[in-house]
């Protein structure tokens, strides 16, 4: 069942809008001084050892990147909420357990390095996330569009 008229065109938005959100923000953490920062703030959230903090953000930017571009071109739709809403749902756990332990961290969010004075202000912006990725999730089962790539059927019965 596709969703169409109003709703379709808002969920589209959505789509390319955290698309976009995500494959900018991964770019811009491309550098080693955003990956240091962002690596940073890892080992600030006191959950895991020092040693995790680098492959963590690395992975978590590679996420970014990859569900960003598979959003824009929507390329495997299902599977890219799914990571999307995982993703997201991580990084509104680290938001709200720092805010819940008190933590004083700073923050690289999209290419700038500030303190965090508003941790409510945070983690209901992760929050909207969280939202926009679980409305993209609901749009993914509703549609039923998914372009996955066909495996070409090889016919072998002539050899």
């Amino acid at each position: 069942m596709r969703t169409t008229g109003t709703t379709g065109m808002l969920l589209t938005l959505l789509r390319i809008g955290l698309g976009l959100f995500f494959l900018i923000n991964a770019v811009v953490k491309l550098n080693a001084k955003a990956l240091w920062e962002n690596a940073q703030f890892m080992t600030g959230c006191d959950i895991l050892p020092e040693w995790c903090s680098m492959p963590l953000t690395c992975i978590g930017m590679m996420m970014e990147l990859v569900v960003g571009i598979c959003l824009l071109m929507r390329i495997d739709y299902r599977g890219t909420t799914i990571w999307g809403t995982v993703m997201t749902g991580v990084f509104f756990l680290l938001y709200a357990q720092a805010w819940a332990r008190g933590l004083d961290l700073s923050c690289a969010c999209s290419g700038s390095t500030h303190h965090i004075d508003n941790y409510a202000m945070n983690t209901g912006a992760r929050l909207l996330l969280v939202g926009g990725m679980l409305l993209l999730l609901w749009d993914s089962r509703r549609s039923g569009m998914s372009r996955r790539r066909k495996s070409p059927k090889f016919d072998f019965s002539d050899a």
